[in-house]
């Protein structure tokens, strides 16, 4: 079975996940969707992943779904979303804005490990933005709050590889 991983990350969080699942499952390979566009026809399953930026799911993976979205609908098609939120309805607005529609409705399998913050890669006001971010979810969770320097990751493997099976399994549709 051949799986195409087409993602787009913004400081390298779905490009994780992407390389960890490509090593995990069996006749997977991952595109970073920013480097090179493939067409999805030759592939019998499509994980599509992205990170959050801003509350929206990368361009590179709408503009991909916008295009193949005749060819996608014919798949079985899974979604990962890079994010801090593990929230099941602001993951579901993720999805409803940055996907088409129909695709969403049919889904095999949808996974939010978890997200990162790597401060080591971003800009001044970046940083700045995300620190806000990172110490209101910590907060929320009653944790003790960032510095802003050191970078915070927070990706589940164990999410990743209930994703995976899913993704390599019967096909049941996603819980969503």
């Amino acid at each position: 079975m051949k799986i195409l991983i087409a993602y787009s990350s913004l400081h390298g969080s779905a490009a994780e996940c992407a390389r960890w699942l490509e090593k995990t499952m069996d006749g997977a390979e991952a595109v970073n969707l920013k480097e090179q566009v493939v067409d999805p026809s030759s592939y019998d399953r499509v994980i599509l992943g992205s990170s959050i930026y801003g509350g929206q799911i990368q361009k590179e993976v709408r503009d991909f779904c916008k295009r193949y979205l005749g060819i996608l609908l014919q798949k079985q098609v899974g979604v990962y979303v890079t994010c801090l939120t593990r929230e099941k309805a602001q993951i579901r607005q993720f999805l409803e804005n940055g996907f088409p529609p129909e695709l969403v409705e049919r889904l095999a399998a949808l996974c939010a490990p978890g997200g990162a913050i790597y401060f080591s890669k971003i800009n001044f006001l970046e940083r700045m933005f995300s620190k806000f971010l990172l110490n209101k979810y910590l907060k929320s969770l009653g944790m003790p709050p960032s510095d802003g320097k050191t970078d915070y990751v927070n990706l589940s493997k164990e999410i990743m590889n209930e994703f995976a099976k899913q993704m390599a399994g019967s096909g049941e549709k996603a819980e969503q």
